[in-house]
This record gives C-alpha cells, sequence and structure tokens, in this order.
C-alpha cells in the first residue's frame, strides 16, 4: 500500500508478532477474547530509517 503526506509517497510496513494465548480474557463492546503475549521480547530494527527524505540511524 502507497500512501502520501506533504507530497512524500512512503510505504508502510506489517510485521508479524508470533503470540501464544494466555489465561486471562478481556471483555470489548461485549465480546470477549482471549488476551495473547508475544513469544519472544520484541526488539526494534536498528537499521537505516529515512524520514522526509533525511536519512537516520545508528551508524
Amino acid at each position: 500500500m502507497e500512501l502520501r503526506f506533504l507530497g512524500q509517497t512512503y510505504a508502510t510496513a506489517n510485521h508479524r508478532v508470533p503470540t501464544i494465548a494466555t489465561e486471562n480474557t478481556a471483555h470489548f463492546l461485549g465480546q470477549s477474547y482471549t488476551v495473547r503475549r508475544p513469544i519472544q521480547s520484541f526488539k526494534p530494527q536498528l537499521g537505516l530509517r529515512k524520514y522526509r527524505g533525511i536519512s537516520y540511524g545508528a551508524e
């Protein structure tokens, strides 16, 4: 999917996080569901990032 902001185009990046069901249940808008938690702790990507044409990141 291509998006635009102030004339700049960019694409979304969807990352799947593996999860497992817990014993907890929650209720929202009359529906109940099982709360899920990530299998591993989420580690952000430390790669180079670009915002409005300027590159940022760890070197």
